[in-house]
């Protein structure tokens, strides 16, 4: 529940994923949501309530929101950051029912670009319930959010206050909890504005893929350069010591493979202690490690939660979340870890989508040069 526009319905669709069934409540023309999810294995079923200022019906909206509370076991309560004061004449409505109550201070980061201090841990203790800051667009502090559902939450003080103590009551709060002061955006700040919004964050992410595909092939082809072939080159006088001791034969054949010209090469004679050796560490190894790291530098900055707000509505059209571009994205270097990476993912529906999708459409690596090498062998 909540005031309008405050992101109450893009934190219920972070909680309930794609399983959502919109329906007109019994007798009126105000629509609802219903979705469900999974709390230690039990589903549950979560209702995304129609916007409203307080529990005193004025609209039908908001005596759909009042009926709707009274079949709820807990209530999560979404508020605005950037307007405390206003917000929280329903937060103290909520309160005085006495109902197990979490209350999510959303749009944290806009609070934050405009000068808003909060001190969170100061609020719940002025009313009582936990308090978990949000970013809903992006998915920070949601799974906080999700965490506290696993957990029993108690009654909060059952108090009754009079339309003039509710706002003495919020002045004060406010007054204790909130700092403003005047800030400009910084250039992250910035920066972090132009990778989300559709106009300008497309073409970025595509630039974004571009450069990182041209960064893992460049500082692959390096390492393998200055690092592997080195390595290998002093390690094939010792294989080859092997393979003179060794002699013709199958053992021959299967540890070192067959000889090219007389000599060992180590991409084609396909023995376990050369090309078995020198493609997994000596070429692969290098671009998987480039690969990791590009992927941390992406997610520790914070661009590959945007990268997924941006892809949300196009995954959403095929059953799953935004954070269904993180698999599809490391498929591309290696359909291995992009199928190992799908257990980031939800539900078990999300899950199997995200795999077929790599499995038959994100061409990896390994699978291209397959078909180049196959085009290349048919046109020869």
């Amino acid at each position: 529940m909540g005031n309008p526009n405050v992101g109450k319905s893009v934190v219920f669709s972070r909680l309930t994923g794609t399983q959502v069934i919109t329906s007109n409540f019994p007798g009126t023309t105000v629509d609802y949501s219903q979705g469900t999810t999974c709390l230690d294995k039990e589903r549950v079923f979560i209702i995304d309530a129609p916007g409203t200022y307080s529990l005193i019906p004025s609209n039908p909206a908001e005596e759909v929101s009042s009926r709707i509370l009274n079949e709820a076991d807990l209530v999560v309560n979404v508020i605005d950051a950037t307007n405390l004061e206003r917000n929280l004449i329903l937060t103290l409505d909520l309160i005085s029912r006495g109902i197990p109550l979490l209350v999510v201070l959303n749009l944290w980061d806009e609070a934050k670009h405009t000068g808003i201090e909060i001190d969170v841990r100061r609020l719940e203790e002025l009313l009582g319930v936990p308090v978990i800051p949000t970013v809903a667009v992006t998915g920070e502090g949601i799974a906080d959010l999700a965490s506290y559902l696993y957990k029993p939450i108690p009654l909060p003080p059952h108090e009754s206050w009079s339309d003039e103590e509710k706002w003495v009551r919020i002045g004060h709060i406010t007054t204790e909890v909130q700092t403003i002061t005047h800030r400009h955006h910084t250039l992250r700040d910035l920066i972090s504005d132009v990778t989300i919004k559709p106009v300008t964050g497309i073409p970025i992410a595509f630039f974004v893929i571009l450069v990182s595909l041209w960064a893992v092939i460049f500082a692959g082809e390096s390492i393998i350069t200055y690092v592997s072939d080195p390595i290998f080159a002093y390690y094939l006088p010792l294989i080859t010591q092997v393979s003179d001791w060794l002699g013709p034969g199958f053992i021959q054949q299967i540890l070192v493979g067959e000889l090219i010209d007389g000599q060992i090469d180590f991409e084609q004679s396909m023995g376990i202690l050369t090309t078995g050796l020198f493609v997994p560490f000596g070429i692969v190894l290098p671009y998987v490690i480039v690969f990791y790291i590009l992927a941390a530098i992406l997610e520790d900055s914070g661009y590959l939660p945007r990268l997924a707000t941006l892809t949300d509505t196009f995954f959403h059209r095929v059953g799953m979340h935004g954070y269904g571009i993180v698999p599809v994205f490391l498929g591309l270097g290696c359909n291995v870890p992009g199928i190992l990476a799908t257990r980031v993912l939800e539900t078990r529906k999300q899950r199997f989508i995200a795999a077929t999708l790599i499995a038959i459409s994100v061409p990896c690596m390994a699978k291209t040069a397959m078909i180049f090498g196959t085009l290349v062998h048919l046109a020869t």
